[in-house]
């Protein structure tokens, strides 16, 4: 069973959309596997670039920190993005894994 999802204070998981939850279920699993807290650090809350996937709830960043190596983190990476599928994009930076779903593309299947 997955531990809690811990969530750093000044993050804000208000407004998160319903197609974020497999990726809160999965990461909590994989980096439960990999022997290390799993961390929400950033929802809608924080800067981030203009018209970015947190402020409409379609994003989070997950903390990498306490992975014991880069590979490591690009190994739970890949499994997360195998697991949640091509409408998500699982993206790995410095300091953290961040991940969005690409609610484009439910849009894109309306008008076809």
């Amino acid at each position: 069973m997955a531990k809690l999802i811990e969530i750093k204070p000044e993050c804000n998981l208000w407004g998160l959309q319903v197609e974020m939850q497999p990726v809160l279920k999965h990461a909590s699993s994989i980096w439960e596997e990999h022997g290390v807290e799993f961390v929400v650090t950033c929802a809608n809350n924080g800067r981030h670039s203009p018209g970015s996937l947190h402020y409409y709830g379609y994003a989070v960043d997950l903390r990498t920190k306490t992975f014991s190596s880069k590979n490591r983190i690009a190994a739970a990476a890949a499994k997360l993005q195998k697991v949640l599928g091509p409408r998500y994009q699982v993206l790995v930076f410095t300091t953290h894994i961040h991940v969005e779903y690409q609610w484009i593309l439910d849009q894109m299947d309306w008008i076809s």
